[in-house]
């Protein structure tokens, strides 16, 4: 019995407000803000040219490498779940995020323009 340690717990006043709360609303923000940079274009104009250039481009080549190249079922089906966990994700990112609802319906906009482009 000699060698028990003693517990001490301290009960915080009812104005006790714990800092976790502020902290968590800073991170939400924080994840917010990380997305809204993610998406936007960028504000030079060479930078722009690429981004636009890309999101265009990539998609045409997939669209053609998927229409041209004779690829597995199992494999094409792997690539639309992809994709639908990839739209979901975008409608999920446009509800919660509203800042981001402009410019990522640019974004598909352009992706669907490069899939038609390529097909």
């Amino acid at each position: 019995m000699a060698d028990e340690q003693k517990i001490v717990v301290e009960v915080p006043d009812r104005s006790y407000s714990p800092l976790a709360s502020t902290v968590e609303l800073s991170k939400i923000e924080e994840f917010k803000k990380g997305w809204v940079t993610a998406i936007a274009f960028p504000d030079n104009l060479p930078d722009l040219a690429y981004t636009l250039a890309s999101t265009v481009a990539i998609p045409a080549l997939l669209s053609s490498c998927w229409v041209n190249i004779p690829i597995p079922g199992f494999i094409r089906l792997g690539v639309m779940g992809m994709l639908a966990m990839a739209g979901f994700v975008a409608c999920y990112l446009r509800q919660v995020i509203p800042e981001i609802r402009d410019i990522l319906w640019v974004r598909l906009g352009l992706v669907a323009l490069g899939l038609v482009l390529g097909s």
